[in-house]
């Protein structure tokens, strides 16, 4: 693998030594080898970190390590963004899998993208699947779909998480802002951010395997804390909100209202 893969998977976690492996085993995986595996530790108690270096001295693929103070999911992403070395920034939460095929396959669609018009796009993305094989939420209208997370938010109000990879230049330019107090500001003020400049190509392919059950239980990286903890994160979220779509809550108000009530995940 060149000294640049093609590739940097990042995956945050806290506590997460019982289902980190679904990581490891999907990565182990797959068909496409020219990526870096990046983790970043974010305080964890448990053996994480055991875990982590005995995969390292076996695998064909470089595993970093990195570990911060507890401090939130964002701030492991900032991190990361600045640490990756792939052309390609593909985040994978550490209780998830990606598809054997998955970086193969977002590989190719990119390449798919005409090159005169590839300077405005800055990634792919592609559906999940559950851990029994059932696509969650809405497929895209057309394949491809040439779009962004506004328009395919707020417009075709597409349901469901969605997955694919960016280009780590673009990313490290959109950072999470690093506000005190909070261990959690909601991912959707990066991702829109960006799809203000950048479009995605979109497929009709599971790219993700995303564990239902566990995301149920609310087992996540920084536990979800109550509302007033995590307070600040959320307040910020919304005023951006306000400051920068809400041309769009006068054309789909119903959508948004639902949106804004709710955690706002990472939905490409």
């Amino acid at each position: 693998m060149s000294a640049s893969p093609l590739y940097t998977v990042f995956t945050a976690t806290y506590n997460r030594a019982h289902t980190i492996h679904r990581v490891f085993d999907s990565l182990c995986a797959q068909t496409l080898r020219d990526f870096e595996w990046l983790v970043v530790d974010d305080g964890s108690t448990d053996n994480t970190a055991d875990l982590i270096g005995a995969w390292a001295n076996r695998t064909d693929f470089p595993i970093r390590y990195l570990r911060q103070q507890h401090s939130g999911k964002h701030l492991a992403h900032n991190l990361a963004a600045r640490e990756a070395r792939g052309q390609f920034f593909l985040p994978l939460d550490s209780d998830d899998a990606c598809d054997p095929q998955a970086m193969e396959k977002i590989a190719y669609h990119w390449n798919t993208i005409p090159p005169s018009i590839r300077a405005s796009f800055y990634g792919v993305g592609g559906l999940c699947c559950d851990q029994h094989g059932k696509i969650i939420g809405d497929v895209f209208p057309s394949n491809p779909f040439d779009s962004d997370l506004r328009e395919k938010n707020y417009v075709y109000r597409l349901r469901g998480e969605k997955w694919g990879a960016g280009l780590t230049d673009v990313i490290r330019r959109y950072p999470f802002p690093e506000i005190r107090g909070t261990h959690f500001v909601p991912e959707g003020l990066v991702w829109l951010d960006i799809a203000k400049t950048y479009k995605i190509r979109y497929v009709n392919e599971v790219f993700r395997v995303y564990y239902v059950d566990d995301h149920a239980t609310g087992a996540t990286l920084t536990g979800r804390r109550a509302l007033s903890e995590n307070a600040p994160g959320r307040l910020h979220y919304y005023i951006w909100l306000l400051n920068n779509d809400l041309e769009y809550f006068f054309n789909s108000p119903r959508s948004e209202e639902r949106r804004v009530g709710k955690e706002c995940r990472s939905r490409w």
